[in-house]
């Protein structure tokens, strides 16, 4: 790791043909017999903390520090070889800077987005992740309908990943702005097969094709070809007015002259602008719209009522569907709606709760979830937990957010 900007830390990788062992590289060559003359008093280093930044941003390599810190310790040769390779890892682990390539999945980049910052992307966990794609029964066939507003494209990564590569399903992006969001869509670097069936397209824009039919182009191709015509008229006005003014000199020129701006009269006319990529995205979600979708799940930050309203209706009969919020109150209030109509059934509204366990002494405690029949709530909990070895986190967050499920009737 060659060192980029030393004040923020940056370094540019580089191949390097073996692994360096710390203990072959600093050559410790004296120990002590025992540690019973070694008091930890906190003098036995003559550097102090600031000296020790100081050396953690201006030396190159790891092993100078650990160096460094060898050769200003009062103690370090006085103790035994076992104590001083225990010594070592210790330091190894703390200035040392380790990297592991993986391949990405979707545990992966929920988490690192919701490390970075949980409201980009609406505070949505790996367990409530894992919960929408179980709630809403994506399959590897048929049309998934997804309304996302501000996720970061989890969602999408998410419902893309449980369609799979080299199947006939496909997904329809709908989302508020100009640009759906991709970051993590193209973090999970998908097949260019299995980008191409996931279709975003803006929710107005489609909608707008699917109900009128018409080309949502066709005016600003009008507007453009009016405003050439208009360009046209005025420089041939013009071209007139000075052929008047001027004298030919030669009748063979003026030909020539005829014949090219005629030439170029007929490409200008001939000339259609190209269309934009989301006017042939909008044509195929709408035709995919037609056919009616197998599932649909909504993440909005605006009141999902309207917008379960408009997408309902695409939704083939007795289709699951999932609406997230990060807050129970307009979920309430689209239960209670949904609950007077009666064109739906199964109607559950639940909150993620989970419980985060923090594991000492190396020893790992494998999790499971577990739901209370009750409340329809569920839990995280540790199933085989040893005495005084783990505890529960001090300080952890508890907004999971809130799902509202069930299945769509005509």
């Amino acid at each position: 790791m060659l060192p980029r900007n030393k004040k923020n830390r940056e370094y540019d990788l580089e191949l390097s043909q073996e692994a360096i062992d710390l203990k072959n590289e600093i050559d410790v060559k004296e120990s002590g017999t025992d540690n019973r003359n070694i008091f930890d008093d906190g003098r036995s280093q003559k550097l102090t903390p600031a000296e020790i930044n100081d050396l953690r941003s201006d030396a190159s390599r790891a092993s100078d520090i650990v160096e460094s810190l060898i050769t200003n310790s009062k103690t370090f040769h006085n103790k035994t070889e076992f104590s001083q390779e225990k010594y070592l890892r210790k330091k190894v682990k703390k200035y040392f800077e380790y990297i592991q390539i993986l391949k990405p999945n979707l545990r992966m980049i929920t988490e690192i987005l919701y490390k970075l910052d949980p409201s980009k992307i609406q505070g949505i966990r790996i367990d409530t992740l894992s919960q929408i794609i179980t709630l809403c029964n994506i399959s590897c066939e048929g049309t998934h309908l997804l309304y996302d507003s501000g996720s970061n494209g989890l969602l999408a990564a998410a419902l893309l990943s449980a369609i799979g590569e080299q199947s006939s399903g496909k997904l329809i992006h709908m989302h508020p702005g100009n640009m759906s969001q991709k970051l993590a869509l193209m973090g999970m670097n998908f097949s260019i097969e299995q980008l191409d069936r996931c279709v975003s397209v803006n929710v107005y824009s489609a909608l707008r094709q699917f109900y009128q039919g018409c080309d949502t182009n066709s005016n600003d191709v009008s507007n453009k070809e009016s405003i050439e015509g208009n360009e046209l008229k005025r420089k041939a006005v013009e071209n007139v007015n000075g052929h008047i003014n001027k004298v030919t000199k030669i009748e063979v020129d003026t030909d020539v002259k005829s014949n090219k701006t005629n030439v170029s009269d007929n490409d200008k006319e001939d000339y259609e602008p190209k269309k934009p990529k989301w006017h042939f995205l909008n044509i195929t979600a709408s035709k995919l719209l037609s056919e009616k979708a197998d599932s649909l799940v909504i993440a909005c930050k605006e009141d999902p009522q309207n917008i379960f309203n408009e997408l309902s209706d695409f939704v083939k009969p007795g289709r699951p569907f999932v609406v997230y919020y990060n807050v129970a109150e307009p979920l309430q209030n689209l239960y209670m709606t949904l609950k007077s109509k009666g064109n739906v059934s199964a109607l559950k509204l639940t909150c993620n709760w989970m419980r985060n366990y923090q594991v000492s002494n190396c020893v790992r405690a494998e999790h499971s979830w577990v739901t209370n029949q009750g409340s329809g709530c569920w839990t995280k909990r540790a199933p085989h937990i040893l005495p005084e070895r783990t505890h529960p986190e001090v300080t952890m967050d508890n907004g999971g957010g809130f799902l509202l499920s069930g299945y769509i009737f005509k």
